[in-house]
């Protein structure tokens, strides 16, 4: 590493270096100086975030970041995100004068921090959309920087109680980790603490009832005083900072019952101590805030675990990568690889990109996928992905892209998409829990207020057991822990989830409409009947004819492939929209439409009158044959209708085919309607009638064409292969064209509209029931605590009922 300390200008900025200033950042291997501690926070977070290589294309310094003088106010502790080039790390302008912004957000505890961070940004001026991660730490906010520049958004951010900064792989790994770290401590202390607090509560108890010294019991006290402050302190911290944050903003949330419940019962046991009157009861506060503690962090651990099977996907990929130039394998990094190139993945790697295998036989592991534990075998001209591991033997596989085109990469953009929405339902919960705890509070003080007239002594702890068991942080789980489980259950089934909220809506599908080719077919020709004309063997028109269409790029040609092709054919010319004309023997010969091949064989017979795409082959003067060529059903498109069918939907065909292959192929598969000639826009139009008839409506298409149609319909699945993944917009993609996972998805979605119903069910039901019993005094604080906790764990118990993939036929 070389010292640059000579240089006399900002490495950054281009202005001078005050002198005995040291200021230095490390950027490609060397120390960079820096003009002021403004220009050294944004080199080193360039640096930081793997963008140094911007120093080297700029074609000027950047602008010296403003407060770099060391102003303490809020807004300029975030100036230096102003600077254009830092600001490019973490957002990006989308086009119409909007900035799209990803933060990384510290010290959230639960669904009511989402709710605070974005109610208050959404009262902010110039922020349009804001929304928040819960299980990723993430806010992603779309702005008008003209507006609101971006020191002034990070600023409201951290108003708010919570600590920013901007979104990266790396720096959401670490703050994942020292989270985990912090909850794991406060635990460890609440439950140590517990243990302590427990046995001194027995010796008072047992005291109170044999008889112990004034002296003794006031020791055993004031000892249970000293460790129930301390958990107070350290582990319930997090109630008490995020209860007086939201009411800062003039919210109501679930840790404002427990932060009073915890309070209240300290203080009145403190109160009972100090003047050696009452009761105490420091083991209640502690094991409450054990309880809640353990609650959250199992609950915390559930809800990453889907999202961590994506997190940072792309880091299990081999940095380094064996690439074929010329004669020998080189070492050449991952993210240079490209359409074409020849990688080398030997016996247990990580395939590091989507590609067809040259040669070897192995077999790769594709459970993150698929969630099939067995390895599939494959062999040349066989597709892998990458993500997947090599299991047996070396492959040479050619990359059909470069990262951003792997399914890999789909998948990962599919995850930040869908999280990055909230869906209706959700909203409505989140509405729900915030009136709730206005209801709980005033319940609490109505509790106290009876008791008081009726056993003054029993007024609060009864109150305590109103606030302690109404908490409704099973209420705020109930949506989130049902539609994250469902959609990453799906992604493990082998299907894309760009929208958890297109849950809601398959659940209640009416209507499901078909498009037919490359969705019910495979969108790939073959021959079908051959029809000759005169003596001609088949066998040998269809070498005529394959000799023929090698030359032509059409669809059609495609079907004569495996066929192989005749000898003498010379001269062959293709003429669009009519067909291929050449020389047989010295004849000339044609293959195509009737029409074009009428202008050398007048005696051309009608075309059949039966399904199929028709083309004609003659010689001059001479018809040959009439070939069909049919688009080939997937196999299981038969059995997938009926079983949708048998389900009580109504089953449309809409397709762009005039042909009469179209209608045979809709009334064999038991279509209820058959539309034929239809074009996208005409799709569209006919699910918009649909819909202003009160239908739900579920498009299946291929996704590269029917993207009107995919918008419009309430829920959307596309039947698209790997390739194909980046270009569709659809709800759901279905990445293997397995037509049997249009069924996976819809019962799937069922499931998670029962299990979302059930946790909502038990959420209120448990309060209706919980609250009044312990209004009634029939519950103690303790057993309010368990109860609480209790309630939130049976809710993300029940959502990880949907975490298995979607069944396989």
């Amino acid at each position: 590493m070389t010292d640059s300390s000579a240089n006399t200008v900002c490495f950054h900025c281009g202005d001078p270096v005050p002198a005995g200033s040291n200021f230095r950042v490390v950027i490609d291997n060397e120390l960079r100086d820096m003009c002021c501690p403004g220009c050294r926070a944004v080199a080193q977070l360039i640096a930081d975030s793997g963008m140094a290589r911007f120093y080297a294309q700029r074609t000027e310094y950047n602008l010296r970041p403003d407060g770099s003088s060391g102003d303490a106010s809020a807004e300029e502790q975030f100036r230096l995100y102003d600077d254009p080039a830092l600001a490019a790390t973490f957002s990006h302008d989308d086009g119409d004068g909007l900035t799209r912004v990803r933060l990384l957000l510290g010290g959230m505890t639960c669904a009511a921090c989402t709710w605070l961070i974005e109610q208050s940004l959404a009262r902010v001026f110039g922020v349009h959309s804001a929304i928040v991660n819960l299980s990723q730490s993430r806010l992603d906010v779309v702005l008008d920087c003209e507006r609101l520049p971006l020191s002034r958004l990070f600023a409201r951010v951290a108003a708010l109680g919570y600590s920013v900064k901007p979104f990266h792989a790396n720096a959401q790994r670490e703050q994942m980790r020292r989270e985990y770290r912090s909850d794991l401590r406060r635990l460890a202390v609440a439950g140590l603490g517990m243990m302590q607090v427990g046995m001194f509560a027995i010796a008072l108890h047992a005291g109170e009832l044999q008889g112990i010294a004034r002296e003794y019991e006031q020791l055993l006290r004031v000892v249970s005083l000293g460790v129930t402050a301390f958990i107070v302190r350290f582990s319930a911290r997090p109630f008490f900072s995020s209860a007086w944050r939201h009411l800062r903003q003039g919210a109501l949330v679930m840790d404002l019952p427990v932060a009073l419940a915890i309070g209240l019962a300290f203080t009145a046991s403190v109160y009972a101590t100090v003047t050696g009157t009452g009761q105490v009861y420091f083991d209640s506060v502690v094991m409450f805030t054990f309880l809640l503690l353990l609650a959250r962090f199992a609950e915390k651990r559930a809800r990453l675990a889907g999202s961590l099977d994506w997190f940072d996907a792309e880091s299990a990929l081999p940095d380094a990568v064996l690439v074929r130039r010329g004669d020998d394998w080189r070492q050449q990094a991952r993210q240079q690889l490209e359409r074409g190139d020849r990688v080398l993945v030997r016996a247990g790697d990580t395939v590091p990109i989507d590609g067809v295998v040259g040669s070897g036989e192995s077999a790769v592991r594709e459970d993150a996928f698929s969630g099939e534990s067995l390895p599939r075998r494959v062999t040349a001209g066989d597709t892998v992905f990458a993500g997947t591991v090599n299991t047996d033997a070396a492959l040479d596989i050619t990359a059909s892209g470069s990262y951003v085109d792997t399914r890999l990469a789909a998948l990962q953009r599919s995850i930040e998409t869908a999280s990055a929405e909230k869906p209706p339902i959700a909203q409505i919960a989140d509405r729900i829990a915030g009136w709730f705890i206005g209801g709980i509070l005033l319940a609490t003080g109505a509790t106290a207020w009876v008791w008081y007239g009726i056993a003054p002594e029993r007024a609060l702890w009864t109150a305590l057991s109103v606030l302690v068991i109404s908490c409704p942080c099973a209420l705020a789980l109930a949506t989130p822990a049902a539609l994250s489980n469902a959609a990453n259950a799906l992604r493990r089934g082998g299907v894309l989830v760009r929208g958890e909220g297109a849950l809601e809506s398959v659940a209640r599908v009416t209507h499901i409409l078909f498009d037919k080719t490359g969705t019910l077919t495979r969108g790939e020709l073959a021959i079908g009947q051959v029809l000759c004309l005169g003596d001609t063997s088949r066998a040998d028109v269809l070498a005529l004819a394959a000799a023929l269409q090698r030359y032509a790029n059409h669809p059609i040609a495609r079907g004569f492939t495996e066929i192989a092709p005749a000898d003498s054919v010379s001269e062959v010319l293709f003429h669009v929209g009519r067909g291929v004309s050449g020389t047989f023997s010295g004849r000339a010969c044609r293959v195509g439409s009737a029409e074009y091949c009428r202008e050398i064989a007048p005696s051309l017979p009608a075309q059949p009158d039966a399904a199929g795409y028709w083309v004609a082959l003659v010689l001059r003067d001479q018809p040959l044959a009439w070939i069909a060529l049919e688009d080939v059903l997937r196999n299981e498109a038969t059995a997938v209708t009926s079983e949708l069918k048998s389900r009580g939907a109504r089953l449309e065909l809409v397709t762009g085919d005039h042909s009469r292959q179209a209608t045979v192929m809709g009334r064999s598969l038991g279509f209820d309607a058959i539309h034929v000639g239809m074009t996208p826009q005409d799709k569209s139009a006919h699910v918009a009638a649909l819909q202003r008839q009160g239908a739900i409506v579920l498009m299946v298409g291929d996704g590269l064409n029917d993207a009107p149609v995919l918008r419009r319909a309430n829920a959307s699945i596309a039947v698209a292969g790997a390739t194909d993944l980046a270009r569709t917009q659809a709800d759901f993609v279905i990445m293997d064209g397995d037509l049997h996972r249009v069924t996976a998805i819809i019962d799937k979605a069922q499931q998670c509209r029962r299990t979302l119903y059930q946790n909502l069910a038990w959420a209120l039901g448990y309060n209706l029931l919980g609250i009044p019993l312990a209004a009634l005094g029939y519950i103690p604080p303790w057993a309010a605590a368990i109860g609480m906790s209790l309630s939130s764990l049976l809710v993300v118990a029940n959502s990880l009922r949907l975490v298995r993939p979607p069944r396989r036929t």
